[in-house]
């Protein structure tokens, strides 16, 4: 009995302890009453169309905004537009090559015919083909202008051999432009493409028209282009529209990436000129 007594004899520090576990446990006990019994908050609806006429605005900007076509020229596809219209990556390849061979496409027809795209897809895209004026009202160089009151024959001249003279005698343009297109033919060294001549200062779209009644463009004599994975920062930067710095940082990136391989890499380049792409081109090959 004695021993049973001394079970329960405590001392002081015991017995506080022991208090504070009763304390704790009796707190648990009437925490978890409190949830038990809790009455569970009433379900309130709340009108959200108004929040739901916002997001279906939304997205119905969002999916015009993605699904429009805006007018482009053809010639200038990249590898990203030309996947979001639906070309496949030989059709790209085969329009990259003729344009790298300094060709143009001119027509919806002509687009067909290089890149061997289906009819039902030339149907969809073509009408937002843009092309310049010039080139959608272009005749042949060897053409025929007719006046009311005094026809008479063009006789075209290469614009590589022409003279100030011969350029004032184009409607349109006077001594002042006639004199840029002298000026920017020798700092080429010779006009390799029409678009080079547009980009006079001066040059109108239907000033371009007369234009390519009165001249053609034969390149001159030994022109070559220059294989951009080959070459030096000498002959880069003897190409015009390419700087010695441009040149530099074609050779280096270049070397990164072990060639180029397209032209989209190419313009990643530091400070490249992107709107005159098509004009290095026709400096330049991937070849």
């Amino acid at each position: 009995m004695n021993n049973l007594k001394a079970l329960f004899m405590f001392d002081t520090k015991q017995q506080k302890g022991l208090f504070v576990l009763i304390c704790l446990l009796l707190l648990a006990i009437a925490f978890y009453a409190y949830r038990v019994t809790r009455p569970e908050p009433t379900l309130q609806l709340v009108d959200t169309s108004a929040y739901q006429v916002k997001i279906d605005s939304l997205q119905r900007v969002a999916n015009q905004k993605k699904d429009t076509i805006y007018p482009f020229n053809p010639n200038y596809i990249t590898d990203y537009r030309g996947y979001k219209l639906g070309l496949t990556t030989t059709q790209l390849d085969r329009l990259f090559r003729f344009r790298e061979s300094g060709k143009w496409v001119n027509s919806a027809q002509d687009f067909k015919i290089v890149t061997q795209v289906d009819q039902r897809w030339l149907d969809s895209i073509s009408p937002y083909f843009k092309f310049p004026v010039w080139v959608t009202n272009a005749k042949s160089s060897k053409s025929y202008n007719t006046y009311s009151n005094n026809p008479r024959t063009i006789v075209a001249k290469n614009i590589n051999t022409a003279t100030q003279e011969d350029i004032t005698k184009v409607y349109g343009i006077g001594p002042a432009i006639s004199g840029r297109i002298v000026k920017e033919r020798d700092r080429l060294n010779g006009f390799l493409d029409m678009m080079q001549v547009r980009a006079v200062y001066g040059m109108s779209d239907s000033t371009m028209v007369k234009f390519k009644e009165h001249f053609y463009i034969n390149a001159p004599a030994g022109f070559k282009k220059v294989a951009l994975n080959t070459a030096s920062q000498e002959e880069l930067s003897s190409i015009p529209y390419i700087n010695d710095y441009l040149a530099s940082e074609l050779i280096k990136q270049r070397t990164l990436r072990d060639g180029f391989k397209t032209w989209d890499k190419v313009i990643l380049t530091s400070r490249f000129p992107e709107e005159k792409l098509a004009l290095i081109q026709l400096y330049l090959t991937l070849d």
